[in-house]
């Protein structure tokens, strides 16, 4: 009788058992698990998607750097006016780049705390991004004329910090009409942003991660570059198939250009010294400037046409920056084909 007593108290509690069990087993392995293993993440309560969020911080000089990846999921181009973060209660300001986003066109956003962000927990937080929508068509349509319509967008995040730093890179592939052979210098000599007869046909985002001060990224055509540049090994644009691969553009009538254009916020220390090095096959510029409203675009190369054609390096240029936030892009312009690009940076922080 006690034996089937035995059995019939198995039989009728046993599959309790087994998931109590089971659920034991799940919180202590949550309990144990390793800080890396808490996911980031990143929600638009409205506006542009949220892909990406980093937390940077730099115990020994005073400061965290949040990082962000939006994409402009709106049917018409906008033109982002600033960039900030809440996180307990503090609220910090930064900037985005490019800030005039054409449809499903990327943008790195970035903001410098003067407060440490330190711990294996997760910190979460709130974003702002005031805009206006550019809807007055999308012929000759500029970031001047982005009057109409404000917006304010906003989303949460959920970041740990980490203290190995990288920059984020949003990067863009574009074709010009077939009667353009090449993208006139002076329409961005002062201005960089996508002219409105250009069409974006690849987007995709670059994690450069920092090592002894120096960042990078390399990419190249589809059976471009097969040797190391810079000390980097260039990888296809950040998609399966290259969009600047050769087939992409022609170089006889009736010809047109493929154009990529990388962006970063790059957060410079108190006693860092940035300098820029850049290889690349065919036309190059690099544009930056304090991420502040109201500020003006610098260049590498002095106002120069665009440099040179074939794999030329040009660099390290050395570029004064004084401590905080920049804004960065590196435009590349490829009127016959082939070809890629490694940007360096370095002296990033302290």
């Amino acid at each position: 009788m006690r034996s089937q007593s035995s059995i019939e108290f198995l039989t009728t509690y046993g599959f309790l058992f087994l998931i109590l069990a089971i659920v034991f087993s799940v919180l202590f392995f949550v309990a144990k698990a390793p800080a890396t293993s808490i996911q980031t993440s990143c929600t638009a309560f409205a506006g542009p998607e949220c892909s990406l969020a980093q937390l940077y911080a730099n115990a020994s000089a005073g400061y965290s750097v949040f990082t962000a990846m939006l994409a402009n999921s709106q049917a018409v181009p906008i033109n982002i006016t600033s960039f900030s973060v809440t996180i307990n209660s503090n609220t910090f300001t930064g900037n985005c780049t490019p800030t005039f986003l054409y449809p499903g066109q990327l943008a790195t956003c970035a903001v410098e705390a003067n407060t440490v962000y330190t711990g294996t927990g997760p910190i979460d937080g709130f974003y702002q991004l005031p805009a206006k929508y550019c809807n007055s068509g999308f012929g000759g349509v500029s970031q001047a004329n982005c009057t109409y319509d404000k917006v304010a967008y906003s989303g949460s995040f959920v970041v740990r910090p980490v203290s190995t730093e990288s920059l984020v890179f949003s990067v863009a592939a574009l074709q010009s009409p077939a009667s353009q052979s090449l993208l006139p210098y002076s329409t961005i000599a002062t201005d960089p942003h996508l002219p409105s007869n250009y069409t974006i046909v690849q987007n995709g985002d670059w994690v450069a991660n920092v090592t002894g001060g120096t960042a990078a990224y390399s990419f190249t055509t589809t059976g471009g570059w097969a040797t190391d540049y810079l000390g980097y090994k260039p990888l296809p644009f950040p998609s399966s198939v290259s969009s600047l691969r050769s087939s992409e553009v022609a170089c006889s009538a009736p010809y047109n250009t493929t154009l990529s254009v990388a962006s970063t916020t790059l957060y410079v220390g108190a006693t860092s010294s940035a300098s820029v090095a850049i290889e690349t096959d065919d036309a190059m510029e690099v544009f930056y400037k304090v991420a502040q409203p109201g500020t003006v675009w610098q260049n590498v190369f002095a106002g120069s046409a665009w440099r040179g054609q074939g794999a030329t390096q040009y660099g390290p240029n050395t570029i004064s920056l004084s401590p905080g936030l920049y804004s960065i892009e590196v435009w590349w312009a490829n009127a016959c084909g082939g070809g890629g690009q490694t940007f360096v940076l370095s002296g990033l922080h302290v």
